[in-house]
């Protein structure tokens, strides 16, 4: 997923659109394909996320709605 992916699964579950965001063109020399190795987690952890981005995003919202008290 590309940044402005997961900045519109942030923005649909807040309810708000991409109005308010300014998106920038790349800097030259940025890196343009990033892995992330989380060998480590899983080795010294036992972590191992089954939880896809548009679910971990929708449950953050909701944790901070709730514990910021958000939209009461």
């Amino acid at each position: 997923m590309e940044i402005k992916d997961y900045s519109d699964l942030v923005l649909r579950e807040v309810g708000r659109d991409d109005s308010i965001v300014t998106y920038k063109e790349a800097e030259p020399f940025t890196t343009k394909v990033k892995q992330m190795d989380f060998s480590k987690a899983v080795r010294d952890l036992k972590h191992n996320p089954k939880v896809t981005p548009e679910e971990g995003i929708r449950r953050t919202v909701e944790w901070m709605k709730k514990e910021y008290r958000l939209g009461d």
